[in-house]
């Protein structure tokens, strides 16, 4: 007969016969707490680096962009609603795309550092080159960036004017998308914008075909 002051083992957990078994948890909770700060520094470091301000902390943003942006509709409207930079340059529904696109733009502190956009001439003989390269990320993704605010089935077309209101409504029906239209809201055009808009659409027509 069992001694009736006699402990049942606990069938969750039971005293490893070696003590070094005990590092098999231990290691794991060690893991865990590394992992959840390595993951909570990079989205500190996400966020404080997706700020206009800190974009604004480039010397050709600084000097160049800054006004473009605050003259813009994008920065002061009727509405009240102020777009940021992160709003219109990077990816808002995948953390993993987003960790991708912050690598890859990070390079451009390269040409910063070389002095490629130190100056308004330089600056300005890049313009048309680094449009090019936005509009064909755009046109490539849809304008997904633009859609993540601005959604055509939620547009009042009855409230805008009549040339807005055709152009929305048959955009859809013929697979056109926001960058078509609107490429140059926030950002001066460079020289011939339209045909050099045309030359990066073409390249997705040829695609397609």
């Amino acid at each position: 007969m069992n001694n009736a002051n006699e402990k049942t083992p606990s069938k969750l957990w039971s005293r490893p016969r070696s003590k070094w078994l005990l590092g098999i948890p231990a290691g794991a909770f060690i893991a865990f707490v590394l992992g959840a700060i390595g993951l909570g520094t990079t989205n500190y470091v996400l966020h404080a680096t997706s700020t206009t301000e800190f974009c604004f902390t480039c010397h050709s943003h600084e000097s160049f962009i800054r006004p473009e942006y605050e003259a813009s509709s994008h920065f002061t409207n009727a509405a009240g609603v102020r777009a940021e930079c992160a709003d219109c340059h990077l990816p808002h529904d995948n953390w993993f795309e987003l960790v991708w696109t912050k690598a890859v733009v990070s390079l451009d502190v390269i040409p910063e550092l070389a002095g490629k956009l130190d100056t308004a001439e330089k600056f300005e003989a890049h313009r048309a080159e680094m449009a090019q390269i936005v509009w064909r990320q755009f046109k490539e993704n849809d304008s997904k960036f633009c859609r993540s605010c601005h959604s055509i089935e939620a547009m009042d077309l009855k409230a805008q004017n009549r040339t807005s209101a055709r152009r929305h409504s048959q955009a859809e029906k013929n697979n056109e998308t926001c960058i078509d239209c609107h490429y140059g809201i926030v950002h001066k055009e460079p020289e011939n914008a339209t045909a050099l808009y045309e030359a990066v659409a073409a390249e997705f027509v040829e695609t397609s075909e």
